[in-house]
């Protein structure tokens, strides 16, 4: 098992996932709210996070482009189920959009107001505790400081701040196996 001090605590090692409990624990989320997508979903790997963590709440619509909707409905089920942190499971999608919760679950206001266009990047403080998991590789999103989302206008906004880096990564190859054959390659 090779574990990694970075900015972001990294397990990494086929069936790291095996290690999400303990990971938690370090962090003290003791309910964490589960995002997704479908296809990760269809992939089977979030029973096996289920497996470790029972009774997780999931949000499991994220889109292929994060929105500002998809954040709203994640956040108000994640107040709706009192939890404390976050699990991004998927590609740069998911993480993106578990960045942009993790920051509005402890700062008032829109997602825009803290868009590096508008001189956000100086607002954002602590955020929610986020464990990031990816299912693909190449983006990088598991240890990066960004996030990526389409506002309701249709307009990107990117946030930008050391504070959206996830607080630990489960960097586990096994979760890439079921990927189709062409994102692999890609």
């Amino acid at each position: 098992m090779a574990l990694i001090h970075y900015l972001t605590r990294i397990q990494f090692d086929f069936g790291a996932l095996e290690f999400l409990p303990q990971e938690l624990g370090l962090l003290g989320v003791k309910r964490p709210l589960l995002v997704t997508d479908p296809g990760v979903i269809a992939a089977g790997h979030v029973q096996r996070v289920h497996l470790l963590c029972p009774g997780i709440p999931v949000f499991g619509e994220t889109p292929s482009n994060p929105t500002e909707a998809g954040i709203s409905k994640a956040l108000e089920l994640y107040r709706q189920e009192g939890c404390d942190g976050l699990i991004a499971l998927g590609g740069g999608s998911a993480m993106d959009l578990g960045k942009a919760v993790a920051l509005l679950t402890t700062h008032p206001g829109n997602l825009e107001d803290y868009g590096v266009l508008n001189g956000g990047s100086e607002k954002i403080g602590k955020v929610a505790p986020l464990t990031a998991i990816p299912t693909t590789s190449g983006t990088g999103s598991e240890v990066g400081r960004a996030c990526s989302i389409t506002l309701n206008n249709g307009e990107k906004t990117a946030c930008v701040s050391p504070k959206l880096i996830p607080t630990c990564a489960i960097c586990d190859p096994e979760l890439s196996l079921t990927l189709p054959s062409a994102m692999t390659a890609a």
